[in-house]
């Protein structure tokens, strides 16, 4: 069984008297009144919010070629996948190439998280992404 981990993104002042941040997400709890989750920072609980108040990201489960948690949202350099090049010198020098930056997002019709409509799978997968910023702190 794997962890499933998410983190939120707040706006200015929704948590009195703290700018714009990325938080920890400890709980996710489901309500019929409403979702909520209760953010940590300094590993220390600071609040409980509705998700309508925060920006909820999941992690996709896997890390990018630096050992970086991703998660939806995340802006990523993506790598050329150079398969059947003849050597690992030719292998290294074409995995340097980014094919595009762009976000992490989670596709309804596919049910999987995609980069610019692509699945992220085995063979274009986490391992030649990495990850740069996330489109709620840096729009």
């Amino acid at each position: 069984m794997r962890e499933i981990y998410c983190r939120a993104f707040v706006d200015d002042y929704v948590i009195a008297g703290r700018k714009a941040q990325m938080y920890v997400v400890i709980g996710y709890r489901w309500r019929p009144s409403g979702n909520v989750v209760e953010l940590w920072a300094d590993l220390k609980p600071i609040a409980t919010l509705d998700v309508k108040q925060c920006k909820v990201m999941w992690s996709i489960g896997f890390k990018d070629r630096n050992g970086v948690e991703i998660y939806e949202g995340d802006r990523v350099l993506e790598f050329r996948v150079p398969l059947g090049c003849g050597s690992i010198e030719k292998w290294e020098e074409l995995s340097k190439e980014v094919l595009r930056v762009a976000p992490i997002i989670w596709d309804e019709e596919e049910l999987s998280f995609t980069v610019a409509g692509t699945r992220i799978g085995v063979l274009n997968g986490w391992g030649n992404l990495e990850v740069v910023d996330n489109i709620h702190e840096n729009p």
